[in-house]
């Protein structure tokens, strides 16, 4: 697989390297060379003389691992830590933080889920970094690099914890309250220990852009070059961990966008847009016309998902010149009061117009995501969703529609993080499904139990750590996790508590000392109806 490859990224003399690190991706090198924040932390420390790197994955690795004093994880959904355990293992390292010693490496980790509620996977790491990879990773970088090689283990954490933008799970002590109950107290300062752990913002220049470094034709995407227009999302659905978590929106310019493709156009014609919702870009047409441009030298695109309301005929129809045959849009219902509810800002003439112009600019299909047991949802709104996706069906007979149906999960650090799950989602997927069977719409439904899995892990504590445990690694079945569940200590909550039961406003959460008073206040007033 490695041979194969095409690094866009210079090359590095590493000749001076004195800092042997492990960058590790929780799944195989097929899945993980694909993921653009992947690669995007490995040029981040590839680009330093001084640390040599070695990507790893579940399957493969660059050479030996055993001179690595570093290992890194990138966690980008709850179930990762099941891979990142087995490559623990793999390496012979221990998978609790504090029983590692002075032959171990440091373990450190980032990504959406710990920058989110690192919590349940605390005990597994060392080093946690919060926020944006282009200002942590270079600070964690440099503090390496700053420290003394003959340090202790804790002598290096107790310097890392003065970092900016660094996490040390070891410094917070847990206080709970008796019975399986919520958090009393969280003390920083705990073992010796002082971290003001805070996420890091980075501030783009105007020519910045995060992209491929290395182009693997073995891969997923195959030898798509990926390109992310746009981060974070200016809409702030009350459920959307991307427009909370990656505050502010940021916008790539189009004449990066541009320079960046010329540069590319002699290894690969696939370009792939990344963003929350892409055609938000205040220049999407512009950067589509862009593209176009580049057309004649056989330039392909591929898109995210789109916002319904920016979707016009000549968007369409530059879409489908450029090679792109379907677009996906969210909608989360097909009911106009529950989106004002759940702040969609989206209308149902606005997602009638998109279909309109996607089909009169030549694309063929439309695949929708809707979303069950939402914070205010009524069964009214269940037969909304699918009296509108009937109603289109009819008026575009030449579009192929399908509809993905996935059901609530609370998400840490955003407005509805405070909501519990419902216990009715299952048999309102169900719903959904047979009602659209029967009307000809195709139905994609997610699987609800393992929704609930996902819960449990986003509001999940410390008090997990038993529980994952004993989750059988070669199964990973959900009768592994109900069998760990049943299992668990007498002082660990169980599911219900951490999925389903509405939140007090007032109650300390798990993630609370990372958070400022201020952000969650913030999302307190997003609640407001």
């Amino acid at each position: 697989m490695f041979k194969d490859e095409i690094r866009l990224a210079p090359y590095i003399d590493k000749r001076q390297a004195a800092i042997e690190l492990a960058w590790c991706f929780p799944g195989t090198y097929s899945i993980g060379m694909t993921g653009l924040g992947y690669q995007l932390v490995w040029w981040l420390m590839e680009q330093d003389a001084e640390v040599r790197v070695k990507r790893c994955f579940t399957d493969m690795d660059e050479g030996d691992l055993s001179k690595c004093a570093y290992f890194g994880f990138t966690l980008s959904w709850e179930l990762d830590f099941i891979n990142m355990v087995h490559i623990l293992d793999k390496y012979k390292i221990k998978r609790s933080s504090t029983h590692r010693d002075e032959n171990d490496p440091i373990v450190f980790g980032g990504g959406p889920v710990l920058t989110a509620n690192p919590e349940p996977f605390s005990h597994l790491f060392d080093v946690i970094l919060l926020g944006d990879a282009e200002q942590t990773v270079p600070a964690f970088i440099n503090a390496l690099k700053n420290l003394n090689e003959s340090a202790t283990r804790r002598e290096k954490l107790e310097a890392l914890a003065v970092i900016p933008g660094i996490y040390i799970p070891q410094a917070f002590e847990i206080e709970y309250s008796n019975d399986s109950g919520p958090i009393l107290n969280i003390q920083n300062n705990a073992n010796g220990f002082e971290n003001q752990a805070q996420k890091l913002i980075f501030k783009p220049p105007q020519d910045y852009i995060a992209q491929t470094q290395i182009l693997s034709p073995k891969t997923t995407w195959g030898d798509s070059f990926l390109m992310e227009i746009i981060r974070s999302c200016p809409q702030e659905c009350g459920f959307c961990l991307a427009s909370f978590l990656t505050k502010p929106v940021r916008f790539t310019s189009v004449d990066t966008i541009g320079d960046t493709v010329d540069r590319i156009l002699p290894y690969t014609k696939k370009v792939g847009l990344l963003g929350p919702s892409i055609s938000e870009h205040p220049k999407f047409l512009d950067i589509l016309e862009t593209l176009y441009k580049r057309a004649d030298q056989g330039l392909q695109v591929t898109i995210a998902s789109v916002r319904a309301d920016t979707i016009t005929e000549p968007i369409a129809r530059k879409l489908t010149q450029l090679g792109q045959k379907s677009i996906t849009i969210a909608i989360e219902s097909g009911s106009q009061r529950l989106r004002d509810l759940i702040k969609k800002n989206l209308t149902t003439k606005e997602i009638e117009d998109c279909l309109g112009a996607a089909e009169a600019g030549g694309l063929q299909a439309i695949k929708f995501y809707s979303m069950v047991g939402l914070p205010y949802e009524e069964q009214a709104d269940l037969e909304e969703t699918i009296s509108l996706l009937i109603r289109l069906k009819k008026m575009h007979k030449k579009l192929k529609l399908t509809l993905g149906v996935s059901s609530f999960v609370p998400k840490a650090q955003t407005p509805f993080q405070w909501f519990g799950r419902d216990k009715k989602a299952g048999d309102k997927i169900e719903f959904m499904r047979k009602s659209m069977a029967k009307a000809g719409v195709e139905v994609r439904p997610e699987s609800n139990n393992w929704s609930d899995v996902q819960a449990l892990l986003s509001r999940g504590d410390r008090r997990l750590e038993p529980v994952l445990n004993n989750i059988n690694l070669e199964n990973q079945s959900l009768g592994s996790w109900k069998k760990a569940l049943r299992n668990r200590p007498h002082d660990c909550p169980d599911l219900q508590y951490y999925a389903y039961r509405q939140i007090p406003h007032d109650e300390i959460l798990p993630w609370s000392h990372l958070v400022s008073d201020s952000n969650t206040s913030m999302l307190l007033q997003k609640l407001a109806k």
